[in-house]
């Protein structure tokens, strides 16, 4: 590109596609001077600093331009991210290109029609260029804003940071964005879903603590198997010695003289309520199986919190068939944001099962969970007819995993579907031979109950919508 261009201007090969032709074609200036300070700006952006001095701009446009980057933060999240640079310079350019084109008519308003003082001129420009940067400035900061509470759910949720990474494809502008901010509001409100959430998944050991146990349990077993001999204290089998006891059988004959005498008796009688009296030592020896000695703990599922266990990973399936459009749809989906929140906090699995008709399936896992999935989740459904049995056979499948074995299953639909018999003789011997809990979350009425008892158990119904209604409208 550098060899078709006229001598000296090599400098416009170094600028990004998207820039090139604004700032060949910028009205302020002249283009060797314009295109080296762009350049010199990217390259300092990219380093987070501010611009340095250059020819093209007048120093106190130059300052404005600095203040701006600093008032709005954006300084920070132009380092090591040329996306945003761009994204930024691009905004100052076309500014600067806005005030150049139209200060022939603004100045007609703001200085008057008639022959005004050079200097009077360009204080009144450089007070319109001051307000257009402020503008562009406050622009900045809401967009900046609206990245960091984004990054801040990105966090909660587990999920990679979302700064400067979607400015060209446009996603900013995505009303997902707006949505996932929104339905976090929502979440807040819905206490009763909070409480269901912190039901699932059943209680196991705290891996933390796995390592600790298991230690203790490895010194409390013996380090040999097979028939042993274990030495029992107090077995009449062998006399050892002298000891001190209240056995009568095993006292030595200088006690019982004291049994005799007039005052002496009382001391005997409190030496031997102190198991003082001296005695025969007797032992004895007991053939063991050392393989069976200690009693070996048993899995099972405890009742309660323990210091020592955690709740299990969570399985959500969610129905997006086109019965659930509408604010069902948005409770669901704040449904899957709070316990995607709730499994990072709780260090738990989390796997969301998004289903509509025969075949429609998509798997959403919280520990490889992307932004632009998560985003697609909550701008789009299948909006189909619902099969349930899709979802939950991918659940029940995953429940063979030992890492998935304690996970509870959390279906939330509307109710409007057909259960099979097959599909629950599946559910039914699953319970039986997994333990697994399958809980039902309706969003709806009680009306369409039928359908989510006949697997689920509890079946949690929720269709006090007036308040979710009145925070929908905020």
């Amino acid at each position: 590109m550098s060899a078709s261009l006229p001598p000296g201007l090599g400098i416009l090969a170094e600028l990004p596609e998207t820039l090139f032709s604004l700032v060949v074609t910028h009205p302020l200036g002249r283009l060797r001077p314009r295109a080296d300070h762009v350049v010199e700006l990217l390259a300092r952006l990219d380093r987070g600093q501010l611009p340095a001095p250059g020819r093209w701009l007048g120093s106190s446009t130059e300052r404005r331009i600095r203040h701006l980057l600093v008032r709005s933060e954006a300084l920070g999240y132009c380092k090591q991210t040329p996306e945003v640079a761009r994204a930024v310079v691009q905004d100052i350019l076309l500014v600067l290109e806005q005030v150049e084109l139209q200060w022939p008519a603004t100045a007609e308003l703001l200085v008057g029609g008639g022959q005004a003082p050079q200097r009077a001129e360009r204080r009144a420009r450089a007070r319109h260029t001051r307000r257009e940067l402020g503008r562009l400035a406050e622009q900045w900061q809401r967009r900046i804003s609206l990245w960091q509470t984004l990054d801040q759910v990105a966090e909660e949720l587990g999920i990679a940071p979302a700064l400067g990474t979607d400015t060209d494809s446009g996603r900013l502008r995505d009303r997902a964005w707006f949505d996932l901010l929104r339905l976090q509001q929502w979440v807040a409100q819905i206490h009763r879903l909070q409480r269901l959430l912190e039901q699932l998944g059943q209680q196991r050991p705290d891996p933390a603590q796995s390592a600790t146990l298991s230690q203790l349990r490895q010194q409390m077993s013996p380090r040999e198997t097979g028939p042993q001999q274990r030495q029992l204290p107090g077995m009449p089998m062998e006399t050892q010695g002298i000891t001190r006891s209240d056995n009568l059988a095993r006292m030595l004959p200088l006690e019982a003289a004291f049994l005799g005498h007039e005052v002496l008796h009382l001391l005997w009688h409190a030496r031997r309520a102190e198991q003082g009296l001296l005695s025969y030592a007797v032992a004895g020896v007991m053939p063991i199986d050392a393989g069976n000695d200690w009693p070996q703990p048993r899995a099972g599922q405890g009742e309660g919190r323990s210091q020592g266990s955690q709740q299990g990973p969570i399985l959500l399936c969610l129905d997006t068939s086109a019965s659930m459009h509408g604010l069902a749809e948005q409770v669901s989906k704040a449904m899957v944001l709070e316990a995607l929140r709730l499994a990072k906090r709780q260090r738990r699995g989390c796997l969301v099962y998004l289903f509509g008709g025969a075949g429609e399936l998509r798997v959403l896992d919280n520990r490889r969970l992307t932004l632009p999935e998560l985003l697609d989740l909550l701008r789009t459904a299948f909006s189909g007819g619902t099969d349930v049995g899709t979802p939950l056979q991918a659940a029940l499948t995953r429940l063979q995993q030992q890492e998935w074995r304690q996970a509870d299953i959390l279906l939330v639909s509307d109710g409007e579907f057909q259960v099979s018999a097959a599909l629950r003789q599946q559910v039914a011997q699953a319970k039986e031979s997994l333990g697994v809990r399958l809980f039902g979350l309706q969003l709806g009425y009680a009306t369409a109950l039928h359908a989510m008892r006949q697997l689920c158990d509890p079946v949690h119904l929720f269709s006090d919508w007036r308040s979710l209604e009145q925070a929908a409208r905020v």
